[in-house]
């Protein structure tokens, strides 16, 4: 199996219906087909919980992705401008280092 070293994790945690379009995005404008999103649930940070429960947790979509050291401010940037996530409950993004990773990559297929 095939490491690679010098990776990082970009990870964002965007409202719900966020992460598909994005993904889509990232194949189309980036050629990143390493992008992966599952489902969470949490509350925001505005959120009063003393008021109403803990009951009022919304549906959030996590989109991770593995990109080169070389990349990794670059589609960072990408990320952060297309997701919106400058804008008021646009989520949040951060990026951390890995140690190791093993590359994802489509088989070939023959038309």
């Amino acid at each position: 199996m095939q490491k690679e070293t010098n990776t990082k994790l970009i990870t964002c945690i965007l409202p719900k219906g966020k992460a598909m379009p994005l993904q889509e995005a990232l194949v189309e404008k980036k050629k990143l087909q390493s992008g992966n999103f599952h489902f969470g649930r949490g509350v925001g940070r505005d959120f009063q919980i003393k008021h109403s429960g803990i009951g009022e947790q919304e549906e959030r979509e996590i989109l991770e992705v593995v990109v080169t050291e070389n990349d990794a401010e670059n589609i960072f940037d990408f990320i952060y401008q297309s997701a919106e996530i400058d804008k008021a409950h646009g989520g949040i993004i951060y990026m951390t280092p890995l140690h190791n990773s093993t590359p994802f990559e489509l088989p070939k297929v023959d038309d």
